[in-house]
């Protein structure tokens, strides 16, 4: 089996890097494990092959290895030392630039197309003049791609052939990146088209859209183009652009993107000014001017989008002159390019695009704090030092160096828009349609990537470029709002008019800045981040009506939420008397009351109903859905909350962890007398399963201890017995004492109490040669003793610790093992390895956060198990920071030095760091790999699931088991099964367990641990376990898995010691022994008598 790598740029991302040589594919997880520790010698270790897809380091012979450096080595090197900060990270990053540049041959395919696609775009017919009203002479088979609301509108338009053809954008720069290869191509429409007042109520964008129809029709008839459709230019409703995809085998390589422009110089600067209006009101809404000489509103987007057209030539000629023969600028605005999509910070209407960072790179290169000489990996760097510390929605930027008094102040740009990034005319703000929700996401990502780069970690590179960073697994709460329509009522209450004129009707746009202002100021410190995603809109044919607003999926936001103020169920106002009191009074409307505080306070205050953690953990969606519903008119129907779907998942596991008081009935026992205990009745159904609490209770050192083992066990013992007897005369409770353990009932909880002296695992170890030397050796009891008792604790108190820190670990830590039990795998993985997994997302969350919710922890759980390359890498969870750099650095060596000694699945943490005690059992290469698997399969499904604006839909989806792999599948009757209503999927109806509901007194001590499934499946292993594996659900499963070892099938030489199970059969004039797979699945049912319902055999699956 070969490890697959799921990552959701995969498309267009090299093969991983960061753990090895670059470029080198995750290897197969077989051939690791126990299989090393057979080698006898040291000797016969070396001679052994290294273990298929190992990583092992290059032979290099004598001459080559004391070789001198020439010239160009030695270059390469001092600038490896300069420009980046090792030769891995240089090689990482030429591998990835390597990847997503085009290559020259593709180059050469697309300027091919272009020419004929300039030679077919000149060659359109003209159309003489009509009113801009009358479109009558529009071939049936074309739409016009805009909405023309309102329909009634002055001009003429005619249709001429382009002036010019011009390519614009990163083709020419040689900065576009794989796999989505867009050229844009300006074309600029005649004077003759134009008039004076076309800047006016969107008679230009009228235009520039039957322009494109016209086109349109003419090119869908050419046989060069596969597809010919439409599609808004980043997302923007006015400006509708064509795309051209060429026929055949190149459909994929290259999207051509028309955009209709004016001629240079046609609008008048002075009139596309921020402060301007060129939307008359009287025109869009229908309505007569008011008389009362107020004035007409400013439209800057409107006047940004006209001007846009008329700078995409001035900005190409900008780009190529700086970024011209620099290629590390050129390599750096790739690298941004790649981080920016890796983070989904450039889909979208609003989006911060590759065009915006590239020009942002012209920015530091005209203030010096880029020179051209620097590398790509530099000028990443650069960018993202810059954004980290910048805050354009306050301080706005210019690339225009000219002190012209006519110019806009930066002040009157910040008035009209959240980020202001001014062009070199000075009148064109390229950050226009950016939102501060936007800017600050970028702001945000920008420091964590930042702090990571300059912690050095070997890793830096896959975390920052390499690791997808989709909405649903960044952040802790996901919202959706759907329909969009009710957006159109929210502009209403709002009073939104002018945000509506200026945004040609676009209410989403309208309205969004206003609805995260609302949400943000209600959230308040429970917020660390607020960001929103909006789909891009689809392309559509020709032939249809444009999308409407509301057809454009959803709009969806994410919680960053911080977990300190997360659980507070109060909103602290001011005082009754103070002036701000009616603000707060208006904003939280009905919610808002009066309240005493102990200090004797009178505050107006807000009090949200909540009682367990994970209800307190849901405050934000009450305060969305209240804020909404209050100011908005949004009702909560059209809301769907992504923050507690598999809370639900966690409710159902308070069953199964932590432990619930129990206080057994007496008629589902026989009270044994002389034991003072219970057993239960055969008639019955099988009573609840409890499960004791174990405590190590660690006794002073004495020099009174014998020193022998057996001696130093029969003390334990004794102390044991005495311990029992003093809590049951002092404090009357209910206790019984073994050789190793004293269970004690408190409450209705059962604690198990260990005592452990601190010597008894070296005394273990000793071992006494016949000269009567003594030498220290490991045995299996000396490590278990010392795990049970010295290492458990030790690593209990400090997953303690960082669930103090972090309240979400819990649940992350309960959903994964729940998910790795649901899966049947859960035998193999212990309790310790999967919460180490989980807090290894805390530890080392890079590139993201903590988690502050369970369900966003879980979803990185299921990407860190199938992404993480265990074969060449340990997993090092640094609990309490107590390993350095240079500590980890040499794990990672012993670790290389020792792979084939150590388990499939290495966990080092700072007390553990060279045996990996928690996974020395299991799992298997195939279990691991299994897991790998399913939870690849799982994650897409679960984050669909989950991003699915009208809500989840069965979240069970995941957890639940694929059977279809087995070849055996044994069904046990629910009456036996005493953890039955801790399934998955909750019956509908279950047996009585025996269970009290009311607390009280308990005299008697439960049975603990009875488990029937897992006695049979004990009984199955032991009789069986050379023939198959068994696999169950002990968290209430009803089918227990089995898969036959593949060599059980092999025929055996028949030996009378070894007839169990199998049949004789005469092959080849021999007497050889196959399995007797009736007989066996009769012994199964045998076996579990009363227990087992159905023995289902796949036949198709397996042959003798």
């Amino acid at each position: 089996m070969t490890k697959k790598r799921h990552s959701a740029s995969k498309a267009f991302l090299p093969p991983r890097m960061g753990e090895g040589a670059a470029g080198m594919m995750e290897p197969a997880l077989e051939g690791t494990g126990k299989e090393g520790k057979k080698a006898s010698s040291r000797k016969r270790t070396l001679a052994e092959p290294p273990a298929k897809g190992l990583l092992q380091p290059v032979k290099l012979s004598r001459a080559e290895l004391y070789k001198e450096p020439t010239n160009e080595e030695l270059n390469h090197l001092r600038e490896t030392e300069i420009l980046f900060h090792s030769s891995l990270l240089r090689l990482q990053v030429e591998e990835l630039l390597k990847e997503v540049r085009l290559s020259e041959k593709k180059k050469d395919r697309i300027d091919a197309f272009l020419r004929e696609v300039n030679q077919r775009v000149v060659r359109v017919p003209s159309v003489p003049e009509t009113e801009l009203t009358d479109q009558a002479w529009l071939p049936a088979g074309v739409r016009v791609p805009l909405h023309q609301v309102p329909y009634a509108v002055k001009g003429c338009f005619r249709f001429l052939p382009p002036a010019q053809v011009t390519v614009v954008g990163s083709y020419l720069l040689g900065t576009c990146i794989r796999p989505d290869i867009n050229v844009d191509v300006a074309l600029t429409m005649p004077r003759e088209i134009l008039q004076d007042k076309d800047g006016l109520n969107q008679r230009y964008f009228r235009k520039r859209a039957l322009y494109l129809a016209h086109l349109a029709h003419h090119l869908a008839q050419d046989p060069l183009f596969g597809s010919v459709c439409f599609s808004y230019t980043n997302g923007c409703h006015l400006k509708p652009s064509l795309l051209l995809r060429p026929r055949g085998k190149d459909e994929r390589l290259v999207t051509v993107r028309l955009h209709p422009c004016p001629p240079p110089d046609f609008f008048r600067p002075c009139r596309l000014l921020p402060t301007k209006n060129n939307v008359r009101s009287a025109w869009y809404r229908g309505q007569s001017p008011a008389g009362d000489g107020s004035p007409e509103p400013p439209t800057p987007h409107y006047n940004t989008w006209v001007l846009q057209d008329t700078a995409l030539e001035s900005h190409l000629q900008l780009l190529s002159t700086m970024l011209g023969s620099a290629q590390g600028l050129k390599d750096g605005v790739a690298l941004l390019k790649v981080w920016l999509r890796q983070r989904e910070l450039d889909k979208g209407q609003g989006g911060f695009t590759g065009f915006l960072v590239s020009m942002l790179v012209v920015f530091l290169v005209s203030t010096h704090k880029i020179h051209t000489t620097m590398s790509g990996y530099q000028v990443l760097r650069s960018v993202l030092q810059f954004l980290a510390t910048t805050d354009l929605t306050v301080n706005g930027i210019s690339l225009c160096l000219s002190s012209d008094p006519s110019l806009p102040a930066l002040a009157d740009f910040h008035q009209a828009f959240s980020v202001v990034f001014l062009d070199s005319s000075g009148r064109l703000n390229l950050c226009a349609d950016v939102t501060a929700s936007t800017y600050h996401q970028v702001q945000y990502e920008a420091r964590l990537s930042m702090t990571l780069l300059d912690s050095r970690a070997d890793d830096g590179f896959q975390l920052l470029l390499m690791t997808p960073k989709p909405m649903i697994r960044a952040f802790d709460h996901v919202l959706h709002l759907h329909p969009l329509s009710r957006l159109q009522a929210a502009c209403h209450r709002l009073k939104l008019w002018p945000e509506l004129q200026d945004n040609g009707g676009d209410y989403v746009s309208a309205a969004l800045g206003p609805l995260t202002t609302l949400l943000e100021q209600g959230l308040g410190t429970r917020l660390k981040l607020l960001a929103h995603s909006r789909p891009p809109v689809p392309e559509w044919g020709i032939s249809q009506d444009p999308p409407k607003h509301k057809d454009s999926g959803s709009l969806t936001l994410g919680l960053l939420l911080r977990p300190e103020g997360l659980t507070s169920v109060l909103e602290l106002g001011p005082e009754a008397d103070q002036p701000e009191a009616a603000k707060f009074r208006q904003f939280w409307g009905f919610r808002s009351e009066l309240r005493r505080f102990q200090d004797g306070a009178i505050r107006e205050a807000v009090v949200w109903e909540a009682a367990s953690m994970s209800q307190k953990r849901l405050i934000p969606h009450q305060v969305v859905t209240h804020l909404l519903a209050l100011h908005t008119d949004i009702p909560e129907t059209c809301v769907h909350y992504v923050g507690g779907p598999l809370d639900a998942l966690i409710q159902g596991l308070k069953q199964v962890f932590p432990p619930t008081p129990v206080r057994p009935a007496s008629s589902f026992y026989e009270p044994l007398q002389e034991r003072s205990s219970l057993l239960p009745r055969l008639d019955k159904p099988c009573p609840a399963y409890v499960e004791p609490m174990t405590v190590v209770c660690h006794l002073e050192g004495s020099g009174q201890w014998p020193q022998d083992a057996e001696a130093v066990q029969r003390v334990r013992a004794a102390f044991q017995l005495r311990l029992a007897e003093l809590l049951t005369q002092q404090h009357g409770l209910q206790c019984r004492a073994t050789a190793t353990h004293t269970d004690v009932l408190k409450d209705g909880f059962v604690f198990r109490i260990r005592i452990a002296y601190q010597r008894e695992p070296q005394i273990l170890k000793e071992v006494q040669s016949p000269e009567g030397m003594i030498s220290l050796r490991d045995t299996p009891a000396s490590l278990r003793l010392e795990r049970d008792t010295r290492q458990l604790p030790l690593l209990t108190s400090a997953l303690h610790g960082l669930q103090q820190q972090h309240p979400a670990f819990s649940g992350v830590a309960r959903l994964a093992k729940r998910w790795v039990r649901a899966q049947l795998l859960g035998e193999d993985f212990t309790d310790e390895s999967l919460d180490l997994v989980a807090a290894a997302l805390f530890l080392h969350p890079e590139p993201f956060t903590p988690p502050s919710s369970p369900q966003v922890g879980f979803l990185r759980f299921l990407y860190l198990v199938s992404t993480f390359d265990w074969k060449n890498n340990p997993l090092i969870v640094n609990l309490n920071n107590e390993l350095t750099v240079e500590e980890q650095v040499e794990i990672r060596s012993g670790f290389l030095a020792a792979r084939t000694q150590l388990p499939v699945m290495v966990i080092v943490t700072p007390q553990d760091r060279k045996h990996s005690v928690w996974t020395q059992d299991g799992p298997s290469a195939q279990i691991l790999q299994q897991l790998v698997v399913l939870a690849a399969e799982a994650l897409p499904m679960l984050e669909k699931q989950l991003m699915d604006p009208r809500g989840p839909g069965d979240i069970r989806t995941v957890f639940r088991p694929p059977l279809d792999i087995y070849d055996v599948l044994i069904r046990l009757s629910p009456r036996h099964i005493p953890r039955h209503r801790q399934a998955v999927d909750s019956p509908a109806a279950s047996f009585c367990r025996g269970l009290l509901s009311q607390p009280g007194p308990s005299s008697l001590m439960p049975v603990l641990g009875y488990d029937p499934p897992q006695l049979y499946l004990m009984q199955l292993r032991e009789a069986f376990g050379d023939l198959a594996l068994f696999f169950y659900d002990q968290h209430g499963g009803e089918v227990i898995g089995v898969l036959w070892k593949p060599t059980s099938f092999q025929p055996q030489p028949f030996k009378a010691s070894s007839t169990k199970g199998r049949m004789v059969m005469s092959r080849g004039g021999e007497l050889v022994m196959v399995p007797n797979v009736e007989a066996i699945l009769e012994d199964f049912a045998v076996l579990g008598e009363g227990l087992v319902q159905t023995v289902e055999a796949r036949s198709e699956r397996w042959t003798v």
